[in-house]
């Protein structure tokens, strides 16, 4: 047999020529494979020749045998008999080959083996002579015969049964010849070499069909060269030789027939049929009742040796009806009783059961030889001294039963523990490798890789006569490589990895489980020993990687797969002692994260708390590795031991409340929420409703119930600093173009202060018109003109006064006719008429005294992502005012709402505000941002107004401007739930420090972005 490698090109695939198997008159056999899935094959192609006539006339013959194989492959046998197969047609060569050189056909390889090859193995005993050898399973059967010294007769009869059914099948049925129809196809070639036993699917494959054709009706090809009786004549005499030879007993009993005639042939293969079915069924009920017992013996609930000995028993029964016993379910049965052995402690029946199972069909060798070899080691250490220490196998010995090859090795590796490793363990850790890695024999663990290179280091550098020198760099920096002597570095590569490697406790640096220590090392190593790199950079790829697997579970807190992890790494490091703590400190990460949320003890010291807590943690991460959790976590401990606050800790890691929670017990008070049905964003809800017009142009109308306005109750008496200076406001209805009644909020001109009043009326009515398309601006809906009827007047404050009661006259404006109003102000009022503006109605309920008001509030606050919510949105309504050159000045707490349906603030009450027509300059700006951070943004962030800002109550414009360009602020305890950015922020802005509102809002939002969101939710709150 000749190998090589050459491809060949069919219809459907590539072939690859891997062997060839033989030659003959009829061509050329092949061993094929795909080049896709490497699926085995057998080609046929005409022998290479220097006659065409031989070429040609081998080409008919292939081409004709791939016709034949395709019309019988769909033929159905007689289930009176084993069960048969022809092998499958695959491929063959392009039409355009026609009948040349290039003509081939490629076709399944038979599974089993033939029957000459089987008598031949019967009478020399010698297994090793079937090429290739097959699997365990197989081999089982072909030694089982061997120590038969015969073929089973149960494969002969089958066999026997098997080719005549085949024959009487193929000769009367009607086939398909390239489209055509024939009656049938003779074989033309009956020959023991040529049938197939495969004991594993108990079927007959019938092969080589070259000399095969197709059939006329009358049974004869259509050169009228052969029949179908010639079939039955080759079977008698070729079949009756073989059964003679192979087992002259059943050629006895058969009564073979000894004179053959052409018209005999046929009646005589009938007869032999008919004596061969009694026996094939006996046969197959042979088979059943040794299946069941099979069956049953292996459900045994407790096995033993005696059934292991019925199991072997019952295999060789099996064989020697032709067929293979259930060897899956036999190993299954040998790892049972292998366990129960094991939970026994019986190590000397274990040890024999091992061995006995590494030659068991179907099972790793390796594996149980492994296990046997540990079972001795286990028996040795329980018949040691007496008071000698006895290592526990079990655990490790059961896992090794299962398959379990990481658990095997990590059980033995818990086992010894502390201890010096023990001289078997390098030879069961590489068997383990080997069986679960398949490591090749060379591959090194990088301890060994490591200290080959060690000593090779050495010896070139004491060859090389290098001088030993140290440097101040060297020095400063202990892992810092870059600047030691080469002597130096053979030193630090001695001590950091040589040493350490094996150590079960390193002292850090380099304690961790990652190989970091090589990091930049292996190329000045390499720079001292050309060549040293390889070996050890190979020995640590896969350890390297299952340590980066180990980091990343670290990493995301999954510590069961870090542990897992760590077990894979073991299996390419069995070395690395340090594996074991790193264990168990992984282990214990989740009660120390249980105990750091928890805090300290009622009677621990809190310092003491913090010490042992971070000294623990540090010890995880020497012996992990650094995680980005377990770093914050060290930080925050070792920042809250030097005395950093709460409040910043959680600024600089907004998660870490998360691990530590005790961290909030300063936002213990921090427990309002603004209303909202879904979580909050900066940006505000675009609302629902578009603008309201309720008027068009100017328009008469009367003042009373059920007329065209209907004041209401006062909305400015419900806190007493709710008062205004110039004006009354009052809840009230106002009847639309379309007839509806709405309510708003009416803004009435106090007439006992018409002359203070009308300056900041009109600058009011200026700036809502000029504010009015800005979200977060209360809108003015209409504006106008009332004169109550004779003899009323607006209801005394003092008292919460109604207004229902009021009637009289009304002129309403637009908005877009808001000019109109302003020009007719003066004249409307020497008449005796009050301006009026009326707003969108805002529910006192969401005043942001109720939620940002200490006193109000009782000492309750919203969190502090809530409140810098508030100041962000606040800044962009007065960012616009100032590109409008509106400042707004006004910044008491009354004048902010919150709006649920918007999830905003809104601002009321411009009357104060002032617009500069030449434009804002930065000292305006500046006075509005100041009044700003003291009257709201410390209202918002304290509870409180900052101390010397103006009163809550209504101020008149002289007073605000009056006011101070500077506050201090006096932290209170209160404040401790506020970081120190967010008060360094808050001073700032009471000082001049910002000139411009947008420079305010992005030092804000850097702050808001920081964080944590502790109280986000969509469901609503309760005011």
């Amino acid at each position: 047999m000749t190998s090589f490698q050459q491809t060949i090109t069919g219809l459907q695939k590539k072939w690859t020529l891997e062997e060839k198997l033989g030659e003959g008159d009829a061509g050329e056999v092949y061993l094929v494979e795909t080049l896709l899935d490497n699926r085995p094959a057998i080609l046929k192609r005409p022998r290479r020749s220097n006659l065409p006539s031989d070429v040609m006339r081998q080409a008919s013959q292939i081409r004709t045998e791939g016709r034949i194989l395709q019309a019988i492959n769909a033929l159905t046998y007689s289930d009176q008999g084993p069960r048969l197969s022809t092998p499958e047609f695959l491929d063959q060569c392009p039409p355009e080959e026609s009948l040349g050189e290039g003509v081939f056909i490629v076709i399944e390889k038979a599974a089993g083996f033939d029957l000459k090859s089987l008598l031949r193995l019967a009478r020399t005993g010698l297994v090793e002579e079937i090429q290739p050898l097959p699997a365990d399973e197989e081999l089982f059967f072909l030694r089982t015969i061997a120590s038969l010294g015969q073929i089973p007769e149960p494969v002969l009869v089958r066999s026997l049964l098997g080719v005549i059914n085949l024959l009487e099948v193929i000769h009367s049925s009607e086939v398909l010849n390239d489209g055509l129809s024939q009656a049938g196809v003779i074989w033309n070639d009956v020959k023991p070499d040529h049938l197939f036993w495969d004991p594993a699917k108990l079927c007959l494959t019938v092969i080589d069909w070259g000399n095969g054709n197709f059939i006329e009706a009358d049974g004869i090809t259509k050169d009228r060269q052969h029949t179908t009786g010639d079939d039955y004549n080759q079977f008698l005499f070729e079949m009756g030789g073989f059964l003679a030879e192979s087992n002259p007993d059943l050629y006895e009993r058969l009564d073979w027939p000894q004179e053959i005639t052409s018209r005999s042939a046929l009646a005589e293969v009938r007869q032999l049929k008919d004596k061969l079915l009694p026996l094939h069924a006996k046969i197959i009920n042979q088979s059943r009742e040794l299946r069941a017992a099979e069956s049953l013996l292996y459900q045994t609930s407790r096995p033993s040796f005696g059934h292991i000995t019925q199991s072997d028993s019952l295999q060789k029964q099996i064989v020697s009806l032709g067929g293979l016993p259930d060897f899956s379910s036999a190993v299954n049965f040998h790892a049972r009783l292998a366990l129960q052995l094991v939970g026994e402690n019986n190590l000397a029946e274990l040890h024999r059961l091992c061995n006995k199972t590494a030659n068991l069909a179907a099972s790793s060798t390796a594996k149980w030889e492994l296990l046997a070899g540990m079972a001795a080691i286990a028996l040795d250490e329980q018949n040691g001294p007496v008071g000698s220490t006895v290592m526990d196998f079990s655990a490790a010995l059961a896992a090794g039963i299962a398959d379990d090859w990481p658990g095997l090795l990590w059980d033995l590796f818990s086992a010894i523990g502390t201890d010096a490793l023990p001289e078997w363990w390098e030879q069961v850790s590489h068997q383990v490798r080997q069986i679960h890695l398949q490591v090749a024999e060379d591959m090194n663990t990088p301890d060994v890789a490591a200290r080959r290179l060690f000593f090779a280091l050495q010896t070139a550098i004491v060859q090389n006569g290098t001088p030993k020198h140290s440097t101040i760099e060297a020095e400063e920096d202990e892992n810092d490589t870059t600047a030691l002597a080469d002597e130096d570095l053979l030193e630090f590569f001695e001590e950091e990895v040589v040493q350490k490697w094996r150590q079960i406790e390193p002292p850090p640096p380099g304690s961790g489980i990652s190989y970091s220590e090589v990091d930049g090392l292996l190329e000045r190593l390499e720079a001292i020993l050309p060549g040293s790199q390889d070996p050890l950079e190979k020995s640590l790829a896969q350890p390297r990687a299952h340590a980066a697997i180990v980091l990343d579970a670290w990493e995301r807190k999954d510590f069961e797969t870090t542990r897992q992890a760590l077990r894979r790494l073991l299996l390419w490091d069995p070395f690395r002692r340090r594996l074991l703590l790193a264990d168990r400190m992984v282990e214990s990460a989740p009660q120390w994260l249980r105990d750091l949320r928890s805090g300290a003890d009622k009677d621990e010291p809190f310092y003491d708390y913090l010490t042992a807590t971070e000294l623990a943690g540090r010890n995880l991460r020497n012996r992990v590795g650094p995680a980005t959790w377990l770093d914050v976590i060290l930080d925050a401990l070792k920042r809250l031991r030097k005395g950093t606050r709460p409040a910043d800790l959680i600024m600089d890691h907004p998660g870490i409340a998360e691990d530590i929670p005790w961290l909030n017990e300063f936002r213990s008070r921090e427990v309002l929420s603004l209303p909202r049905s879904h979580a909050l964003l900066l940006e505000r809800d675009q609302p629902t409703a578009g603008p309201v017009r309720t008027v068009a142009g100017e328009v008469e109308g009367r003042l009373g119930e059920d007329q065209d306005m209907h004041l209401g109750e006062a909305l400015d008496t419900w806190v007493p600093e709710a008062r205004g200076s110039s004006a009354r406001v009052f809840a009230g209805k106002l009847r639309t173009r379309s007839g509806a009644e709405n309510q708003y909020a009416i803004k009435v001109m106090r007439p006992e202060r018409v002359e203070y009043a009308l300056p900041l009326f009109k600058e009011e009515t200026h700036i809502l018109s000029m504010l009015r398309d800005v979200p977060g601006v209360t809108p003015l809906v209409e504006c106008g003109f009332l004169r109550l009827a004779k003899g009323m007047e607006l209801p005394d404050e003092k008292a919460h006064g109604a207004a229902a009661h009021l009637s009289g006259m009304i002129v309403r404006y637009s908005v877009e006719s808001a000019q109109n109003f302003l020009a007719a102000m003066e004249g409307r009022l020497a008449g005796g008429w009050l301006p009026y503006l009326a707003l969108v109605k805002r529910d006192h309920q969401h005043n942001l005294l109720g939620y940002c008001d200490a006193g109000h509030t009782r000492g309750w606050f919203l969190p502090l992502r809530e409140s810098l919510l508030l100041a962000i949105q606040i800044c962009d309504i007065l960012q616009i005012a100032h590109d409008r050159n509106i400042a707004y000045r006004d910044h008491k707490i009354l004048h902010y709402y919150w709006d649920p349906a918007t999830h905003g603030v809104e601002l009321i009450d411009w009357n104060i505000a002032k617009r500069y027509s030449e434009g804002l300059t930065d000292a305006e700006r500046q006075f509005d941002l100041v009044q700003f951070g003291a009257r709201a943004l410390h209202h918002i962030l304290t509870g409180r107004p900052a101390p010397g800002a103006l009163p809550l109550g209504p101020n008149q414009p002289e007073e605000i401007e009056r006011a101070s360009l500077n506050y201090a602020v006096n932290w209170t305890y209160d404040d401790e739930r506020l970081p120190v950015r967010v008060k360094e922020l808050l001073e700032q802005v009471l000082n001049q420090g910002y000139t411009q509102i947008r420079d305010l809002r992005v030092d804000l939002v850097q702050v808001y972005q920081q964080v944590p969101d502790l109280n986000q939710g969509p469901e609503e709150t309760p005011s």
